[in-house]
Formats: structure tokens, C-alpha cells, sequence
């Protein structure tokens, strides 16, 4: 096949095709069940016009075992970072752009999805128990489900919408952390004895801790508790160490300049951090895409993908809402960055468009250089 058309069906068929036998689908689920492009919907009407399921089923199975005994095995690491999914408080549904975010990691089939936070809508004392339980679910039924349905990892921390660490949301708190319990992801856990608050895990040569910053203050048994993971022996040993926390260190977006809105305390945080040799902090919560970095510390700033994208500080640029895919390559001890506007069509974003350098009130912002771009270097 050397149709780009046909070997994009081709593909579809080799992950999948088993799926469409086993299932015995009708033809009206197989472009589900292949996970096809919308785009390529005509054509594969066109391709199976008037076949039985058995005689497709037939096809399925010549055209799979062609393609899949000739597939190259998967080189490199990708992993998909999501954040802040959330609407309007109490909304138990997701924007459109969410879903669009859901039909790229199903066509990709990243190694693994991270969110920065702020899954559900909550942080608001008028919200029944049944409300907060019904976001939960359907957060469950409309993401979580369709990403575990390919057996994509899923790692998380919390944030301020989905139950902030403080007394007055604890109700929220505690069905999330029920939520959560239930729905454990099966992870290489180094330190699971605070799930789903926070937690460590290790993967395919990563070390990944995720910290409990739902709101600005991280307490002194966090603190302690990251530093003793950031000294063992499988953050020690690992290529790259990453830790995950909704709220950034520094202020980068409009709206957000503004003490509780960042981690309290930046300045130690992030030399805690670089003690530990963390080599990225994730985050999200101001709605923004950003990838910064001061000394040997690259701190991501996931966009929003829900309600709200913000302006960047001191910048006219427009808000738009962004998916980032993170992409190591075998060699390599640094991730580099696919940023798509998802707000535009899925265009991809070049760092070079981004403002230089963003002024907090708790400190400037510079834009990482061009070893965190995989599109085109920032000069």
C-alpha cells in the first residue's frame, strides 16, 4: 500500500482489527472500533460497501496479519499531558475541545497520559453530594474510560476543582479520594501510602512523583516526604525525574498574577527541587501553555483544554486551548514538545511565537530554549 489514505486504514486495521473479529461488529461500529480518522469515514464506507461482517472479518484478518508482521517495533517514550478538563462548576459533561484531545490519544496511543489536575468542577460549596458524585462518574464514563479502554497508563494529581487540601472543601476531598481509591491506576509505584493525595511511580526509565499543590501551600510532611523520594535509590537511578502538581511555581497568565494562585514559597520549592535533580516540574491551572526554565529546571505549564484559556502576562497573543505530547527518544535524557492550539483545528504551536519571557509578581519567566522544542528552534 502506498496510498497514504490506505495505509492510514491499514494501521487502524493492525492495532485493532482483532477488536472488530471478536466484537463481531456490525459495519456502523467498525470506524469506532478502528478508531479511523472522521475525515476517512467516506472512504472506508466506500471499502466495505456491501460486504458481510464475515467476509470483512476475512479481510480484517489477511490485511492484519500483513501489516502487523511487518509493523516495526515502537522506539522512544510519548506521553500525553492534559489539564484542567473542567467547565462550568457542577458540570458533569466536557467541552468539545476535551473530546477532540480524546480522539488524538486514541489515534496516537501515547505510552502515557498525564493530567495537571482540575478533572471535575467542583469548589463549590452550593454542590449537592449527588452532584459531586455524578461529575465523578462522569468524568469516568466520558475520559477516563475511553483512555483505560486501550490500556493507556494514567497517572494525576488533584486540583483546586477537583477538591483543594483545605477544611472547607474536605466533603469534596473525600469523594475524590473514594473516587479515586476505586479506581487506582496500575502504575510501578515506588510510594503509594498517600494515594491518591500523593504518590511516586517509575516508568519505562522515568521517576515521576506527584505532590498534593491544589492549593498554594505545600506542607512540611510533603516536603519531607518529596525529598526522601527524590533520594531513593529509583528516582537516583532513573534517566529523567519529573514532578507533577496543579499549581505552578511562578505567575505566567492574566488572571493569576496573584499570591494563591501560585506555589507559596517558589524560590525553595524549585531548589528543593534541584536537589533532588528534578529535571522537569508539571503543572497547570492558569490556563496557559508555557515552557520555562531557570538553572537546570524545566517547568511545564499545561494549557487548558475545559472552560477559560488565559492570556499570557505582558502578551496581546490570543488564548487558545492546547494539548502537549511530550516525546523522549531512546537516546535522549529531555523530553521534546508537540503543542497543538486545540481551539484552532489542532494546529501546532511553535515556541518561537511565544513570548520570550513572562513577568510575575513572584518572578520573571524565560522561555525555555531549543531543547524543548521538537518544531522549530526558538533564536
Amino acid at each position: 500500500m502506498t496510498d497514504p489514505m490506505a495505509m492510514c486504514i491499514a494501521e487502524a486495521i493492525c492495532k485493532n482489527g482483532p477488536n472488530v473479529i471478536a466484537s463481531g461488529a456490525k459495519q456502523s461500529q467498525i470506524r469506532r472500533i478502528l478508531q479511523v480518522p472522521p475525515g476517512l469515514e467516506a472512504f472506508l464506507r466506500r471499502l466495505t460497501a456491501g460486504l458481510t461482517r464475515h467476509i470483512l472479518a476475512v479481510l480484517l484478518i489477511v490485511v492484519a496479519a500483513s501489516c502487523c508482521a511487518q509493523s516495526p517495533a515502537k522506539s522512544g517514550l510519548t506521553i500525553v499531558v492534559i489539564s484542567d478538563l473542567n467547565d462550568a462548576y457542577g458540570s458533569v459533561s466536557y467541552s468539545p475541545q476535551v473530546h477532540t484531545a480524546l480522539d488524538y490519544i486514541e489515534r496516537s496511543q501515547p505510552d502515557l497520559v498525564i493530567c495537571a489536575g482540575d478533572m471535575v468542577a467542583g469548589q463549590n460549596l452550593k454542590l449537592s453530594e449527588d452532584n459531586l458524585r455524578a461529575m465523578w462518574r462522569g468524568f469516568d464514563e466520558l475520559v477516563l474510560r475511553r483512555i483505560r479502554h486501550h490500556n493507556i497508563p494514567f497517572a494525576f494529581t488533584f486540583g483546586n476543582h477537583d477538591g483543594p487540601s483545605n477544611r472547607r472543601y474536605e466533603h469534596e476531598r473525600k469523594i475524590a479520594v473514594e473516587f479515586w481509591q476505586k479506581n487506582r491506576p496500575e502504575l510501578d509505584y515506588v510510594d503509594n501510602s498517600n494515594f491518591p493525595e500523593f504518590y511516586s511511580f517509575t516508568f519505562k526509565g522515568l521517576f515521576i512523583a506527584v505532590i498534593d499543590a491544589s492549593t498554594s501551600q505545600i506542607n512540611q510532611t510533603q516536603r519531607d516526604w518529596l525529598q526522601k523520594q527524590l533520594q531513593s535509590e529509583a528516582a537516583r537511578a532513573a534517566r529523567l525525574r519529573a514532578v507533577v502538581g496543579h499549581l505552578p511555581l511562578y505567575a505566567i497568565a492574566k488572571g493569576r498574577d496573584k499570591a494563591g494562585d501560585v506555589l507559596a514559597d517558589a524560590d525553595a520549592l524549585r531548589a528543593l527541587l534541584r536537589a533532588g535533580g528534578v529535571d522537569y516540574y508539571i503543572s497547570g491551572h492558569h490556563h496557559a501553555f508555557y515552557i520555562s526554565k531557570k538553572d537546570d529546571l524545566k517547568m511545564l505549564s499545561v494549557g487548558a483544554l475545559g472552560g477559560g484559556p488565559r492570556q499570557y502576562l505582558n502578551s496581546e497573543l490570543p488564548p487558545v486551548k492546547t494539548l502537549t505530547t511530550l516525546q523522549l527518544a531512546d537516546s535522549s535524557s529531555s523530553f521534546s514538545l508537540l503543542v497543538h492550539d486545540v481551539s484552532n483545528g489542532m494546529k501546532v504551536v511553535k515556541l518561537s511565537d511565544l513570548p520570550k519571557e513572562l513577568h510575575g509578581h513572584n518572578g520573571v519567566s524565560l522561555l525555555c530554549d531549543s531543547d524543548c522544542d521538537s518544531n522549530k528552534p526558538v533564536r
